[in-house]
């Protein structure tokens, strides 16, 4: 009898760059989410409206939990 499903999460890196000034600097989040379309979703609610989000890598395991990060949550990096 085969056990309960579990999600496979990927920690995606998300860049957020302030509107059309550049002068406020881009920052980076960390989240660990199961696809990169989620990881957006989530990023784009904690970012201002007219900004502009991207995935602009990933992390490894390892790293991800040096990092503590925890699941659906992102944080600044």
């Amino acid at each position: 009898m085969p056990g309960r499903l579990r999600r496979r999460y990927t920690t995606f890196l998300v860049s957020v760059t302030a509107g059309r000034s550049r002068s406020q600097g881009t920052t980076v989040y960390a989240v660990m989410m199961p696809g990169a379309e989620e990881a957006l979703e989530a990023v784009r609610a904690r970012a201002d409206p007219g900004a502009t989000v991207a995935i602009v890598g990933s992390l490894s395991t390892r790293i991800a939990k040096a990092l503590k990060l925890k699941p659906d949550e992102p944080r600044a990096v």
